[in-house]
């Protein structure tokens, strides 16, 4: 029986690969993602020039930087993927990776806009809100604002950066050993379990930004910060669940073997070539919730920025979250949270940086531009 499959198998092989049709069609979808992914990154790269040129703000910039760069991320990958079929799975680690890096870039990003860690939590310390969990998770006991608001906050996003690369390359490890089982929803195989700990990790992140949000709802009002952390969210969350709901349609044969491409060439494909085109609305959307104008400041200095070269290699640096971030977040799980011992002149000064909300400004596209009011 088996021998009879075999020669099933490579008939069917034989006969796809002397029709053309099948690749003519892969190679026209092939063609039409390459166009979309080439303009996305295209967009995206002219927006990081224009970030690079215009935004002083070296601390936000580069974490501008890093949230726009997922656009390119995702489409070189996934063309890769479609162009390699062979070699996807490489191409998955490196995306799914970056997924991560992102997340936790976009906390990051909210936290230096209102002035860096101290003066967040002396901020958050002296306002005197109550912050309670919100469905499904509102039996959690109450987190105290301050530094143990911060803390658990930055926690939740981090153990997502260590989990996914992990995952991922447990993913590898697995797919070498033919353990994998790409959409196979079986306890004896690694994508079921994968699947489980990912969506958990995910969720919990997603949960930490959108609790640190609704805290500091009116000092993030001027970022307008709603859009971006959709954008980000959609990215993140619609490719991840679009891969399940392709295992799912093969689960049920919904998606099946057509001619030389097997099932995972099937799906892989579908896949990649969808993160193509959404990529294309993805970079249409940073440009959108991420403008350059909104960053140029009043008390902008042409020569106070780092150069251009500088500015690139601290924004495609991961050294600062792999390393500095995990390893404080490490010694942080060893010790007991605390409060800091902050001087009340050191608090009063830091604290201006916050109340004046002083990084966001409207521009009118001419040499001088007036702040933000105040939010309420």
């Amino acid at each position: 029986t088996s021998l009879l499959t075999d020669e099933y198998l490579a008939m069917e092989e034989e006969e796809a690969s002397s029709s053309p049709s099948l690749w003519y069609y892969y190679g026209f979808l092939s063609f039409f993602a390459a166009l979309a992914a080439f303009m996305a990154t295209l967009d995206t790269f002219k927006l990081v020039r224009d970030h690079l040129i215009y935004n002083r703000k070296d601390a936000l910039r580069k974490y501008i930087v890093r949230i726009i760069l997922m656009v390119p991320a995702y489409s070189i990958s996934a063309m890769g993927g479609l162009l390699y079929k062979e070699s996807n799975i490489y191409f998955d680690t490196v995306r799914e990776c970056y997924e991560a890096f992102v997340i936790y870039s976009f906390l990051q990003f909210l936290v230096h806009f209102l002035g860096g860690e101290d003066t967040l939590c002396a901020h958050l310390q002296r306002s005197m809100k109550v912050r309670r969990h919100v469905f499904p998770f509102c039996n959690l006991s109450t987190w105290e604002m301050g530094r143990e608001f911060f803390e658990k906050v930055r926690l939740g996003t981090l153990q997502y950066v260590v989990i996914r690369p992990v995952l991922a390359w447990a993913c590898f490890v697995l797919y070498q050993n033919d353990m994998y089982g790409a959409g196979e929803f079986r306890l004896d195989r690694g994508y079921l379990w994968v699947t489980f700990i990912t969506n958990m990790s995910q969720v919990w992140a997603m949960y930490c930004l959108a609790l640190f949000y609704m805290a500091l709802k009116e000092e993030l009002a001027p970022l307008r910060p709603v859009g971006k952390f959709m954008v980000v969210k959609a990215v993140v969350f619609f490719t991840w669940w679009q891969s399940v709901v392709l295992a799912v349609l093969v689960r049920y044969e919904w998606i099946h073997r057509n001619g030389a491409f097997t099932v995972e060439d099937v799906v892989n494909g579908t896949q990649n070539f969808l993160i193509c085109l959404e990529m294309l609305a993805a970079a249409m959307a940073h440009r959108y919730t991420f403008p350059v104008k909104d960053f140029r400041q009043l008390f902008s200095d042409p020569n106070s920025t780092n150069s251009t070269v500088k500015s690139i290699f601290d924004a495609v640096n991961v050294t600062d979250v792999f390393v500095r971030d995990v390893w404080e977040a490490g010694n942080t799980l060893k010790s007991s949270y605390r409060k800091d011992e902050i001087g009340s002149t050191s608090i009063e000064n830091r604290m201006a940086d916050i109340e004046m909300s002083p990084l966001i400004y409207r521009w009118d596209g001419q040499d001088r531009h007036g702040p933000q009011p105040r939010p309420g």
